[in-house]
């Protein structure tokens, strides 16, 4: 896992909560991420069902009960924790 790709993602992940950059972008470099990680399925899978979400809350203008953008960014942050977690084990 590469650091600069770590914080790629963490920068689009702020740029999406401070309303400075899209949901499309942080999408893409999520996917990209996972997919440059190498990681085992069980972490696409949840990546996706959390990204998913953010894509639906991107049809919306402001927050829906079913969609906080501060608890789906908590739930890509806890990926990203997760994913960190992982490839210390891997790569000690």
């Amino acid at each position: 896992m590469s650091i600069q790709n770590s914080r790629h993602v963490e920068d689009q992940l702020q740029a999406w909560l401070r309303g400075t950059g899209p949901s499309t972008e942080l999408i893409q470099a999520f996917r990209i991420f996972c997919k440059d990680s190498q990681l085992p399925e069980k972490y696409s899978v949840a990546l996706e069902n959390v990204l998913s979400r953010v894509e639906s809350s991107s049809l919306f203008t402001e927050e829906s009960c079913s969609f906080s953008k501060k608890d789906l960014a908590n739930a890509l942050k806890v990926w990203l924790e997760k994913v960190q977690q992982y490839h210390s084990k891997e790569n000690p």
